[in-house]
């Protein structure tokens, strides 16, 4: 009688420097760096959350945009059971700068920490939420009000008009994503999930800066690439920054604790998107920088934090993931602030001026 093939193997120790990469840490964010307010600037808050912030309008401090936080110790409603996290956040909530907006791509405990909604809405009573289909009730349920929580269907659009004297529109539109929802067994895909693309748009109509966050999503499906995501670069990009999921995040961790790794993870691309997977899919998206996510944070080893970013360096050219270059695609540690240079505006004079030749 043939014996059935386990579906997890004992995990091989990664060297360190492996591809010139190394385990990501966390490191105290350096707010400094959102004083460059001429740029594009992002700070990685762990797993999937990030603090955006946009280039400033004339007399005005920056638009700010938090995606998908999770400030708690478990992805799990229990401080007791459900997957801890490896690396602590970088800063407590009241830390941050003002924010404007929340992002939230679906209702996973990983990526809908009602805790870190609360806290931000208090710290900034203002700030408007949205999410897709089916999520707002979870918000409202935390005291969050009903009108500052907008909940979006695939490629719906809320533009929010200047006002306090600014003159650029800041637009969300929620796009698919290949992913699944639920916070418990009853609920299972009864609420939407999605990404997100945020684009700061002044009073000429062309995008000044555009924004794709991945949330959590597969790549692969029964057929091939998920077409949805060449369709949202068609669409929208190219972007300035995307950032993109490479790993499974909080899914499989106990594995990692007991020093194995699964043997084949295709069969899980399309939920999760493998590193590889996730360089074709910023490449669809047409991103010219994308930051790495989803990973780390909450692993069961270091091996687990470590092998993400060592195969997404195998993944690209030269075998160098340096999120720096255009059209590249790296990690930086949890907490860490960067900058970017926009170029959507010229982008466009360029491609329009292709298209008439």
């Amino acid at each position: 009688m043939a014996l059935m093939r386990l579906p997890f193997v004992r995990a091989t120790p990664l060297q360190q420097d492996l591809h010139g990469v190394k385990t990501v840490k966390t490191i105290k964010p350096n707010f400094e760096v959102l004083d460059s307010v001429d740029k594009l600037c992002a700070t990685w808050l762990g797993h999937a959350g990030f603090l955006v912030q946009l280039p400033a309008e004339p007399n005005h401090r920056p638009i700010r945009i938090v995606f998908d936080p999770i400030f708690s110790d478990r992805a799990y409603p229990s401080a007791w059971v459900g997957p801890r996290r490896r690396l602590p956040p970088p800063c407590k909530i009241t830390d941050l700068p003002a924010v404007d907006f929340v992002a939230v791509s679906h209702n996973h405990y990983d990526h809908c920490d009602l805790d870190a909604l609360k806290a931000l809405w208090k710290k900034s009573p203002g700030i408007e939420f949205l999410v897709p289909l089916g999520v707002k009730a979870t918000l409202e349920s935390v005291g969050i009000p009903p009108a500052q929580v907008h909940a979006l269907d695939w490629w719906d659009n809320l533009s929010f008009p200047p006002s306090g004297g600014r003159k650029c529109n800041y637009s969300f539109t929620c796009t698919p994503a290949q992913h699944n929802s639920g916070r418990g067994v009853l609920d299972q895909n009864w609420t939407l999930w999605c990404s997100w693309v945020v684009q700061q748009i002044p009073e000429d109509g062309e995008p000044a800066a555009s924004v794709y966050f991945a949330g959590d999503t597969g790549y692969q499906t029964a057929v091939g690439p998920c077409p949805a995501f060449k369709e949202i670069g068609t669409k929208l990009g190219p972007f300035d920054l995307a950032m993109v999921p490479i790993w499974s995040g909080a899914s499989l961790t106990v594995l990692g604790k007991m020093g194995y790794r699964l043997a084949d993870d295709t069969h899980l691309a399309t939920l999760h998107a493998t590193p590889e997977d996730a360089v074709r899919l910023a490449a669809d998206v047409r991103a010219r920088h994308t930051l790495a996510m989803h990973f780390a944070t909450f692993a069961g080893s270091d091996d687990e934090a470590l092998e993400p970013v060592v195969r997404l360096a195998q993944a690209q050219p030269n075998g160098v993931a340096d999120w720096r270059n255009e059209g590249g695609f790296g990690a930086i540690d949890v907490g860490e602030c960067v900058a970017i240079d926009v170029g959507r505006a010229e982008e466009v004079a360029a491609e329009k001026g292709e298209e008439a030749a």
